[in-house]
């Protein structure tokens, strides 16, 4: 799985950089759409008691709906597909393979306020389910405010607030973080919850290593075969490093391997109180991004 592509707009660091020139640092601006697919290694559960395997596809595209010099608004549309497999699992897990699915809308609104000011408002709408039943429990808004001041030639602080179903359950965050960029080439973002250090030697090659909370969760079938929904949930700690380079125009292409840690699956509902820990896993994304 992967979360910090498909939640981008949790990355304070986008919004600092997003307005920054070519002319002023070769570190790339925010990406307006892309697919990619991810993988994950086969995971025990750390009772001993079977395991799971899991990928992921996606998709996103975001349009300018209004563009001036100092405030600017997109509209776009995102799906997600993960399918999770269990094979010998605690109860009620079992052996049962999983297809989930996510559809979002997102609205972007961009103001700058002055050279040192920028805000930031992401409200998403959005359907976390199996889509085998459709309740009002499989939709949730996720939105971010954000705002970002200029502190020196160098660094630029951030603070906000976020609510998402993203790190695996519904919850209120503070988004804060301190961006430090002391060249055009090199970048490093304490943006709760990732941290990232990017390095672009050139305006076409990118790389960077990160550590980010990550999670999903969906509304889904009883999976022991109950008359109510469920909520399933994901939760792990990604770390990797990866390689982006701009083959053609706006298209890059990119790569991303590393780690997940702390992971933990739970479902919530029913009267359930299933909460299971899984061991460390590998995992792989690659895919393609528009930047412009």
């Amino acid at each position: 799985m992967t979360r910090l592509l498909s939640i981008a707009f949790l990355s304070v660091a986008t919004l600092a950089s997003a307005e920054d020139s070519a002319e002023e640092t070769f570190i790339p601006n925010f990406a307006i759409g892309g697919s990619y697919f991810s993988w994950t290694g086969d995971t025990d559960f750390s009772n001993g008691s079977g395991s799971v395997s899991q990928y992921e596809f996606g998709v996103e595209a975001n349009a300018p709906i209004v563009m001036r010099d100092t405030f600017r608004i997109t509209a776009g549309v995102q799906y997600r597909f993960n399918n999770l497999d269990f094979s010998g699992a605690p109860l009620p897990l079992g052996n049962q393979s999983f297809d989930l699915h996510r559809v979002d809308v997102p609205f972007n609104f961009w103001k700058d306020f002055n050279r040192k000011w920028k805000m930031w408002v992401r409200l998403q709408p959005g359907w976390y389910s199996d889509f085998e039943t459709m309740t009002s429990d499989d939709f949730i808004l996720t939105s971010l405010a954000l705002l970002s001041y200029q502190l020196n030639e160098t660094t630029k602080v951030a603070f906000g607030a976020f609510y998402s179903r993203d790190l695996g359950e519904e919850r209120v965050l503070p988004a804060l973080g301190v961006i430090f960029e002391p060249n055009a080439h090199w970048s490093l973002a304490l943006t709760f919850p990732r941290i990232e250090l990017a390095y672009a030697p050139a305006d076409d090659w990118l790389f960077t290593g990160r550590a980010v909370l990550s999670g999903a969760g969906w509304n889904i079938t009883d999976p022991a075969g109950g008359v109510a929904d469920v909520d399933l949930n994901y939760k792990s700690v990604r770390v990797g490093v990866g390689a982006e380079h701009n083959f053609a125009g706006p298209w890059w292409a990119y790569l991303d391997a590393g780690v997940q840690l702390a992971q933990e699956i739970e479902i919530e509902g029913a009267n359930y109180n299933f909460q299971q820990d899984l061991d460390t896993a590998a995992f792989a994304t690659g895919g393609v991004k528009v930047r412009f």
